[in-house]
């Protein structure tokens, strides 16, 4: 039995990674005092898939402590594989604390894997690689879980695939569906051109029409129109960018349409939505895949309509973080005139269907 620590007892951790380790040792490590309390207090918790999907889980493998903890650092120095998922913003933390454990770690070669959306996350993280035992390496998410008010039970898509880069890792890891991926930086790039976008498209467009529930906006006819245009010049760039097959790649956005729609996970559109300063960041949602666009000569109407309707967002829920024109400085010029003039009929609460004629 390995000793397993995953640091980020929130939804991903609690109710994605650990369904990897159920017949290991368990330790979740995390900074909320509230949440680890919890964690103690209870004997275990549930994960369920949604009606008829799959029947629930009940976890009960675990030990909780506080990260910093004297008990914690411990966990941390006799883990033989280490997951971190507490998002980007915090990897640095992370970092401190785990050197706090290799410092009085006796035990041989370390594996540390990230489980967090975002591109080259382990940056953050490479400090550690000083130390020889330590083999650091990304794995993507691609499940969705919600976690349950007041409660430690989670609701999650019926999805078990953790994709990790055998390549930086070094070996391959032994445990069921988890999968080595020779090229997981290209399998990254296509999850934002292709997941995050979609995601970026329906929780836009959904925000715009008053959708509350993001499997609703989702759903609806006209949101589904723009994803479908979307993808049909998207999935061309990526084809040809990464040489993949047409069948490929649409199996792999069809997936994504298919997690989105999934009325059996109840998600907000504010909770996809927000932080939209950083989704319209250069390497995010939106520009990234206008980008790949731009370079194969191609253009997509649909896609410059979802980083003006961003931009709607941003400005009705006062988060944008400066002027509208500044996110999009960098994209042709016939395209900032679209988004601007788009963004105006947006505020002028046109129809979609109208906007894009």
């Amino acid at each position: 039995m390995s000793n397993i620590v995953i640091i980020g007892a929130g939804q991903t951790g609690r109710g994605y990674l650990n369904r990897f380790f159920q017949a290991e040792s368990i330790t979740f490590l995390d900074k909320d005092e509230e949440l680890i309390h919890a964690l103690q207090t209870e004997p275990c918790y549930h994960v369920s898939f949604g009606p008829g999907a799959r029947k629930p889980l009940e976890l009960e493998n675990y030990n909780a402590y506080l990260i910093d903890s004297e008990d914690g650092i411990r966990a941390m120095a006799d883990a033989d594989l280490i997951m971190v998922s507490v998002g980007k913003k915090n990897l640095k933390d992370v970092a401190v604390s785990l050197k706090k454990g290799l410092a009085v770690r006796t035990k041989d070669d370390i594996d540390i894997l990230t489980a967090e959306n975002g591109v080259n996350v382990k940056q953050d993280m490479m400090e550690l690689c000083e130390d020889q035992r330590v083999h650091l390496a990304e794995a993507i998410v691609f499940c969705t879980t919600i976690g349950e008010k007041w409660s430690l039970d989670i609701l999650s898509q019926n999805l078990d695939y953790l994709p990790y880069d055998v390549v930086a890792l070094g070996h391959t890891l032994p445990y069921e569906n988890m999968v080595a991926e020779e090229k997981l930086d290209v399998l990254m790039q296509r999850k934002i051109y292709t997941y995050n976008c979609i995601s970026a498209v329906v929780s836009y467009l959904g925000y715009y029409k008053k959708y509350e529930v993001y499997s609703d906006a989702a759903n609806d006819t006209e949101i589904v129109s723009c994803i479908e245009g979307i993808l049909k010049t998207l999935n061309h760039c990526i084809c040809e960018e990464y040489q993949i097959t047409t069948k490929e790649q649409k199996e792999f956005s069809d997936m994504a349409v298919d997690k989105f729609q999934n009325r059996n996970i109840v998600d907000s559109i504010e909770r996809n939505a927000r932080d939209v300063d950083r989704k319209l960041g250069a390497t995010e949602r939106i520009m990234a895949p206008l980008a790949i666009v731009r370079k194969h000569d191609q253009s997509s109407p649909e896609l410059l309509l979802t980083a003006a309707s961003a931009l709607y967002y941003g400005k009705m829920t006062k988060t944008l973080l400066k002027t509208e024109a500044e996110y999009i400085v960098d994209l042709p010029e016939e395209w900032q005139k679209e988004i601007m003039e788009d963004l105006e009929a947006l505020e002028q609460k046109k129809d979609i269907a109208d906007i894009l004629k």
